[in-house]
C-alpha cells in the first residue's frame, strides 16, 4: 500500500493553540486544526483539545491521546493501531473505517461516535462509555 501521508511539523503547539482559540471563540478567532493525511506516529496529544479537528487519513499509530478531547472530530480512515486513548472523549466523533487494532480505549467516552467499518480487533474498552455503540455496529 502506497503511503500518501505528509510529514508533520516537529512542534505542533502553535497549531494546537490556534485551534484552542478557534474552539473557545466559536470559530471567530484562531484556526481549526487540519491534521489530515499526516504522519503522526507515536506523537503525544495528551490532554489536547482536538474538538472538531480534522484528522482524516492521518497515521496516529502508537500515539498518546490519553485525556484528549476529540468530540466531534473527523478521523475517517485514520490509523490508531496500538494508540492509547485512555479517558479520551470521542463523543460524536467520525471514526468510520478507523484502524483501532490493539488500541486502548479504557474509560473513553464513545457515545454517539460513528464506528462504521472500524477495525476493533483487540481493542480494550474497559469501563468505556458506549451509549449504544458496540462491536456489532462496527462490521
Amino acid at each position: 500500500m502506497l503511503n500518501t501521508r505528509n510529514s508533520a511539523p516537529d512542534d505542533l503547539s502553535p497549531l494546537l493553540e490556534r485551534h484552542r482559540l478557534w474552539v473557545a471563540t466559536g470559530g471567530t478567532h484562531g484556526e481549526r486544526a487540519d491534521l489530515r493525511d499526516l504522519d503522526l506516529v507515536g506523537r503525544s496529544f495528551w490532554r489536547a483539545d482536538l474538538r472538531q479537528a480534522l484528522l482524516d487519513g492521518s497515521d496516529l499509530a502508537g500515539a498518546n491521546l490519553d485525556h484528549a478531547d476529540l468530540r466531534g472530530a473527523s478521523l475517517e480512515g485514520t490509523r490508531l493501531a496500538s494508540a492509547s486513548l485512555w479517558q479520551a472523549n470521542l463523543g460524536k466523533a467520525d471514526l468510520r473505517r478507523v484502524d483501532l487494532h490493539g488500541a486502548k480505549l479504557d474509560h473513553a467516552d464513545l457515545r454517539g461516535a460513528d464506528l462504521t467499518g472500524t477495525d476493533m480487533d483487540g481493542v480494550s474498552l474497559e469501563h468505556a462509555l458506549l451509549g449504544g455503540v458496540g462491536r456489532d455496529s462496527c462490521p
